[in-house]
């Protein structure tokens, strides 16, 4: 009967690791962003939306990860911890938030298991509050580096041409904006201006 209840619960986690998987398996370490590429995402205020700042994302040295930059003011005292996700469609010219669609998911994770911040290969590859942390305040300055997302245009962990979602603690979308290129790779000149 005790050797029963042991494969039971070895069975039952194996469902469970299986749910933190995507179905077409962990995401990938990208090794090879384009040294020098920079892009950007800017909150302005208005329209009801009180968050301005920006995210700023850049290929890390060699290519092997890529260095965001959030520096965020304006977030509704009470309303967090905000999380913070790259999402599947840019934001479109009405600012229409739920036009984004869902979370950047190229492997098929879905959001019913919650991301495990000590495997980042298993969360959504653009949950990036569910790998480094959430907003707690109502502003913040922080810096991480992602190994899963890319600035590789044509691979499904590309995100220079979709937009960056802040919500809510209980989902609502707050505030979105798109990602733009502000540096070329190669070129030492940036495309736009500082903040």
């Amino acid at each position: 009967m005790h050797t029963l209840s042991l494969l039971a619960a070895l069975v039952a986690a194996q469902g469970a690791v299986a749910q933190m998987t995507g179905k077409l398996g962990d995401a990938m370490a990208v090794m090879n962003n384009p040294p020098g590429a920079s892009y950007v995402a800017m909150f302005t205020e208005g329209s009801g939306n009180p968050v301005r700042g920006k995210v700023s994302a850049m290929s890390s040295p060699g290519g092997k990860s890529v260095t965001f930059n959030l520096m965020l003011m304006g977030l509704p005292m009470g309303g967090g911890p905000y999380s913070y996700h790259l999402h599947d469609q840019p934001v479109p010219v009405d600012g229409n938030c739920a036009a984004t669609l869902a979370h950047l998911d190229p492997y098929q994770r879905g959001q019913a298991v919650p991301c495990d911040m000590s495997m980042p290969e298993t969360c959504e590859v653009g949950d990036l509050s569910g790998k480094h942390g959430k907003i707690e305040g109502p502003e913040v300055s922080k810096s991480f580096m992602d190994m899963y997302v890319a600035l590789v245009p044509g691979i499904g962990a590309f995100f220079g041409n979709r937009s960056i979602v802040i919500h809510y603690a209980n989902s609502t979308r707050l505030a979105c904006a798109n990602f733009t290129m502000e540096k070329m790779p190669g070129s030492g000149c940036g495309m736009g201006g500082p903040w």
